[in-house]
Formats: C-alpha cells, sequence, structure tokens
C-alpha cells in the first residue's frame, strides 16, 4: 500500500501539469501563429476519435457482448452512456441560446461557461482513471506510484493523455473566445479554471477509489457520453462556409491533415499503455 497523501499528491501532479502545459502551450501558440479556427477544431476532432473509442473500451463497449441479457451492470452503462450525453448537450444549449443577450451582442460569461461545461464533460472519464489509481495505490505491494503504474513509460503515457486531451477542451474556448473577442489576458486567467475544471474529476475519483472499490467502467460510460457532447462543440467551426457558401478543397486538405494528426497523436500516446 502507498500512503493516501503521497499517491494523492502525486497523482494530482501528474494529472495537472500536463493539463496546464498542454492548454497555455496551444493558446499561446494560437495568439502567436493566429491558425485558424477550423483546423484547431479539425485537430481537436481527430483527437476525439481516438478519445471516444479509447473511453467507450475502458466502459467495457456499455457490455454489447451481453447481447439482450440487460443485467444491472449493463442497464447501468447503457444509462449512465445516455445521462452523459443528454446531461450536457442540454446544459450546453442553455448556454449556447443565452449567448446573446437583448442588444444582440454576445454576453461575455457565456463562452467561459461553455468552455467549462466542455472541460467538466471531458473531465468525467478521469473520475474513473483517479478510481482505478486510488485502487491501485491501495493494494498494491509497490514501492512507489511509478512503479505501480508500469514504470516511467506508463507515466509518459498518462502524462501524454491529459496534455493531448486538455487541448481539445482548449481548442473550444479558443475558438469561442475569438467568436466573442474575449481580451488575451482574460482568456489566460479563465484558462487556469477551466484547467481546473477538467483536472478536478480525476482527482475526486482517487481520493474515492482509495478509500471504497468502484466499479471504474460505469464513469468511462459516463464519460463517453459526454464525449460526444464535446464533438458537437468540436465540429462547428470546421464547417463554417466561406462567401461562396462551400469549404475549397485546399481548406478540406488542411482539415484533413490535422483531423489526422490529432488522431494519431493521442494514438501513439496510447501505445504507451502497452
Amino acid at each position: 500500500m502507498i500512503e493516501f497523501s503521497v499517491s494523492l499528491i502525486e497523482f494530482v501532479l501528474a494529472t495537472f501539469v500536463p493539463i496546464y502545459l498542454g492548454m497555455f502551450l496551444l493558446i499561446f501558440l494560437s495568439k502567436v501563429t493566429r491558425v485558424g479556427t477550423r483546423y484547431l477544431s479539425a485537430y481537436a476532432l481527430g483527437l476525439l476519435f481516438w478519445f471516444f473509442f479509447d473511453t467507450l473500451n475502458d466502459a467495457v463497449q456499455l457490455d454489447v457482448n451481453q447481447g439482450y441479457s440487460f443485467d444491472f451492470n449493463h442497464i447501468s452503462l447503457v444509462t449512465l452512456f445516455i445521462i452523459g450525453f443528454l446531461l450536457f448537450t442540454l446544459l450546453g444549449g442553455v448556454l449556447s441560446s443565452g449567448m446573446e443577450n437583448p442588444s444582440g451582442k454576445q454576453g461575455s460569461s457565456s463562452p467561459f461557461l461553455l468552455a467549462t461545461l466542455v472541460a467538466l464533460g471531458m473531465g468525467c472519464h478521469g473520475i474513473g482513471e483517479g478510481i482505478e489509481f486510488g485502487g491501485l495505490a491501495a493494494s498494491t505491494q509497490a514501492i512507489s506510484v511509478l512503479d505501480a503504474i508500469g514504470g516511467i513509460g506508463g507515466g509518459i503515457a498518462y502524462g501524454l493523455h491529459k496534455l493531448l486531451e486538455s487541448t481539445i477542451v482548449i481548442v473550444v474556448f479558443i475558438t469561442l473566445a475569438r467568436a466573442n473577442g474575449l481580451p488575451f489576458r482574460k482568456q489566460l486567467w479563465q484558462t487556469v479554471i477551466v484547467g481546473f475544471a477538467f483536472g478536478i474529476p480525476s482527482a475526486v475519483g482517487e481520493v474515492a477509489g482509495y478509500s471504497v472499490p468502484i466499479d471504474s467502467s460505469w464513469f468511462y460510460a459516463l464519460g463517453a457520453g459526454a464525449a460526444l457532447f464535446v464533438v458537437l462543440q468540436v465540429i462547428k467551426p470546421i464547417f463554417t462556409f466561406n462567401e461562396d457558401g462551400e469549404v475549397t478543397y485546399s481548406q478540406w486538405v488542411r482539415i484533413s491533415v490535422s483531423m489526422i494528426v490529432g488522431f494519431l497523436l493521442l494514438y501513439a500516446a496510447a501505445l504507451g499503455h502497452s
């Protein structure tokens, strides 16, 4: 067993350091390069394709191999998947519809709140990760957290996952911030809060998993459903038409390249777990 305080501190650092590194790195790069939000969103969508596949796998594919058995666990997984999607999508719809005030100008709080909601949606699967990590720390015979998760390779893979996943969240925030003319300095301090919203579910899961045996697959099912909500938020800017009402071929090429880059980056991070 690894002491609770040690496991929590190390897990929190392993989670939040790459989250903020990924978020601030991308927000500064987007400021310097002014790369279009269409291509940032395509990159994030590529990440999401692998993320959804991976999370659904961790949710044991909603027990699809059980056929029509519909036992308690099967029903629970499917129900949590549906809840994850509808809860975040309906809340996101409320925030999106409230983006414009009576004067016709977009409000300053709704983009930040919508980005925070996206961060929480992306963070749902982190509860499952935290539960697994906490349970492992409480039961392992290893003398260090790093040994318990498979050594340096496992630690690097986890850190890369958090870094890349955090860029999905920040892409949504950058898109909303640009659309609403949010000052860059304000974007920076709001990023701190958005990053906290993304990472805190993992810390909560670690505390719970260290204390009580919990089936992590339930929270992966919740996270997979919430990921579909994030897809809806990411996909909107990609197909913003130009003045002629269509995406040009050169734009389509850049969109395609951005998507496959995102997919392969998260796939490469997943290889570290093997």
